[in-house]
């Protein structure tokens, strides 16, 4: 072991004894105590801590700064999978030391010239997490606490391999700090202060004191308001504090604590201890014991039910789009697509122009609508690039685009993460939400129908309730889309239109593979057009729409009894309430041609074009 730490320390990495039966330091200092002096590791490898595993601290060293990519398969995450994905996006990652892990993952490490910090799977995605600044790795020949070591790969150990740089992409995605709206929520957002949220309904019922006196934990001391705490297995020295500058929380600081650093509300500590951070887990734990009271009056039950005779007289439009063919009013749509085919393009294409009053792939152009785009894949430079591409500038007005990259939001299949988006649209005004893509939004394993299942009743059924139509990208699966979307077929349960989308070259095709409305196309083609260098606008492709000399028959007569209302090449509402008045006026309509009638009138169509 001694002659491996010696190895280490000569290429400049900060190294300390580590625990083989537990993987925990064996020095409580260990981020400033960790050394290349070869006098000191000899002492501690041969006497003070003979017997010990080889820890090295990542960030700073005396060759500079490195970060380890820590790739997992654990909790239903493949860090393989997510990492396959990533590279075909932004490029495969350069060849560099690389260890494999007792439990089948790999460790491999990156210089840079920028500090990297420590990241659990949210900058890289499920499976992969990041080693750097105040971070660790366990290197070999250390043995795992299940018995088995840690190896490196045979083409590319320490001995002969220098660490690479890390790729431009990785580092952007690594230190890409979006702005934070810090102030604070409004009186009106109800979502995160409902009190029958689990997570509000834990936090009210317990206190800090006896949740952790409990695990263990000793109070130290108070000061200006501040309690402070030693964590346990530790007799003196402070660990965390709680309430501090007025925030009830947990603020852990040591690296020895039974969980991770950080800043935890009540029901997030017994999250983290109890259920592995799992908080989906842990709200339906509580839930099991905790039903959550009803609240409502007998009255304000019964109003729940659908009141027939208003039923009826409802105005309903029969087809609304609020962009065409990718957003219906209120509805939720999938567009899903194998990699590289551009479905985040199309999409941003799509509602960029809905939230900028712009025209939506070539169709007259429409009042702007506030929309919520939450991206978890881009960065800044990404969301520039493709902007620039589709014509935008700093000279358009897109303050109703909502858009969050890489945002820091609970699961969206837990009542957490609903309740967050909620607030989102209650303060946006929002009419649209983009998830993109949803297997990154999500708690869970990507091929478990509970996983989706959850979605659709928490996060899909609160957009629904509030009528915000819903559009979520997602992957195709290993054979090219034939057999839909990747992982659950449970994600085809909710949603009412789900598109796959094909590209060959400019030409783009989305087919229907499942709808819950009737007038929903069956197939869309679009054109991206080269206007110039770098202008690739997208717009439906120009294929002759046929219609039947009844339904011109319906549009003249449409026209000729409403002169002042109806007017060739503008767009008419298929309103129930317009129907019955133009049968009021002698107009006889076929339910099945009016809404055909009505768009022949919006492309001022009175005939098919002579072949």
């Amino acid at each position: 072991m001694l002659d491996a730490a010696l190895a280490y320390a000569a290429r400049g990495l900060r190294i300390f004894p580590i625990n083989q039966d537990n993987k925990i330091p064996l020095i409580e200092g260990w981020p400033t105590q960790a050394t290349d002096d070869p006098e000191t590791l000899t002492t501690w490898y041969t006497r003070t801590y003979k017997g010990a595993g080889i820890g090295i601290a990542t960030g700073h060293s005396a060759k500079g700064q490195f970060f380890v990519v820590d790739i997992d398969v654990k909790n239903g995450n493949d860090g393989y999978e997510t990492l396959h994905d990533l590279e075909k996006e932004f490029g495969a990652l350069p060849d560099t030391i690389t260890v494999h892990t007792p439990t089948g993952g790999q460790h491999r490490y990156f210089r840079t010239m920028t500090e990297i910090r420590n990241n659990a799977g949210t900058r890289m995605g499920p499976g992969i997490d990041i080693r750097g600044e105040g971070g660790y790795v366990i290197a070999p020949p250390s043995r795992h606490p299940n018995g088995k070591t840690y190896t490196f790969d045979n083409d590319l150990g320490i001995p002969g391999t220098k660490i690479a740089d890390a790729p431009d992409w990785l580092i952007k995605r690594l230190t890409y700090t979006p702005t934070i709206d810090k102030t604070r929520p409004k009186q009106t957002d109800t979502f995160l202060n409902d009190p029958n949220l689990p997570s509000n309904r834990y936090n009210a019922n317990t206190n800090w004191h006896d949740l952790l006196t409990a695990d263990g934990w000793k109070h130290a001391y108070s000061k200006d308001g501040t309690d402070y705490y030693t964590r346990p297995g530790k007799d003196k020295g402070v660990s965390a504090s709680v309430n501090h500058d007025g925030n009830d929380s947990l603020i852990v600081f040591s690296t020895g604590a039974v969980i991770p650093a950080g800043g935890y509300s009540r029901f997030g500590y017994w999250a983290q201890t109890q259920h592995g951070g799992d908080w989906k887990k842990a709200s339906d734990a509580y839930l099991a014991k905790n039903p959550t009271p009803i609240d409502v009056s007998p009255d304000e039950l019964m109003a729940q039910f659908i009141d027939w005779p208003t039923f009826w007289k409802a105005d309903l439009v029969e087809e609304d789009w609020l962009a065409y063919p990718l957003i219906a009013r209120g509805r939720q749509t999938t567009l899903f697509a194998v990699a590289k085919m551009g479905k985040s393009y199309l999409t941003l294409a799509c509602v960029a122009a809905l939230a900028s009053g712009k025209p939506i792939f070539g169709r007259p152009k429409q009042p702007p609508i506030p929309v919520i785009y939450l991206d978890y894949e881009m960065n800044q430079n990404d969301l520039y690039d493709r902007l620039e591409t589709l014509g935008y500038s700093d000279e358009d007005d897109l303050s109703l685009l909502y858009y969050a990259l890489i945002p820091n939001l609970s699961p969206l299949n837990s009542h957490e993460g609903a309740a967050e988006v909620m607030a989102m649209v209650q303060r946006t005004g929002a009419q649209v939400v983009v998830i993109d893509t949803t297997g990154r939004a999500v708690e869970g394993e990507e091929n478990s129908a509970d996983t989706y299942r959850e979605f659709a009743r928490t996060t899909g059924l609160s957009l629904k309730a509030a009528g915000v139509a819903l559009l979520r990208t997602d992957h195709a699966g290993k054979d090219k889309g034939k057999s839909g979307q990747r992982g659950s077929s449970a994600k085809n349960d909710d949603p009412d239109i789900v598109y796959f989308m094909e590209r060959e070259g400019h030409e783009i095709k989305l087919s229907r593979i499942f709808s819950r409305i009737s007038w929903a196309p069956q197939e869309v083609q679009l054109i991206e057009d080269q206007m110039e260098a770098n202008h690739k606008p997208i717009r439906l492709k120009d294929v002759s729409r046929q219609f039947t000399s009844k339904q011109f028959e319906l549009a003249r007569a449409m026209l000729a009894a409403m002169p002042d209302r109806i007017k060739l090449n503008q767009r008419v509402s298929k309103s129930k309430t317009l129907k019955k008045e133009l049968r009021a006026i002698g107009v006889k309509i076929d339910n099945s041609d009016f809404g055909p009638a009505c768009d022949a009138i919006a492309l001022g169509r009175l005939s098919n074009p002579e072949v």
